[in-house]
């Protein structure tokens, strides 16, 4: 804005019809001014630094919290590798457990039975000459062949 001329009719116009408000029209000192701020602005401008400031808290605790659930995660990872590993080899103990049972029950039956035992005398034969008669097999009665039972479908 521009100060006008001080020649100008319209200019000495109005300095006469408003003697009252020739002292804003004609400021002392030229040039831009900003205005102050009113109240409205200043509170829109406080409200929207407290919400800035309460978006930046939430990002960083989010921040934060991404971090502990990818540490839990990858911890969870661990032990579950670490849990597939101990069943892998419980099952192989199991099976040698197994094994090791069925073993001992047979030999303590075995010891009960008292089936193998030393011998006490050894016995000597002298080889024959006479070859097993293949004729008693033919008098024989032929047997009945046994019924095979099969398993499965």
């Amino acid at each position: 804005m521009t100060r006008p001329a001080i020649g100008n009719s319209q200019y000495t116009v109005y300095k006469q019809q408003n003697t009252q408000k020739t002292y804003n029209q004609n400021p002392i000192i030229d040039g831009y001014f900003p205005k102050c701020k009113t109240y409205k602005e200043m509170a829109v401008a406080r409200v929207n630094r407290t919400l800035c400031s309460i978006l930046i808290l939430f990002i960083m605790m989010s921040a934060v919290s991404y971090y502990f659930v990818t540490a839990s995660e990858v911890t969870l990872n661990k032990y579950r590798k670490q849990t597939l590993t101990l069943n892998d080899e419980n099952v192989e103990l199991q099976n040698k457990l197994d094994y090791l049972k069925s073993y001992y029950n047979v030999d303590k039956a075995m010891q009960k039975k008292n089936l193998l035992h030393k011998a006490q005398n050894v016995i000597e034969v002298k080889e024959s000459a006479v070859a097993a008669a293949p004729a008693k097999k033919a008098l024989q009665k032929p047997t009945k062949k046994p019924f095979q039972w099969s398993i499965g479908y």
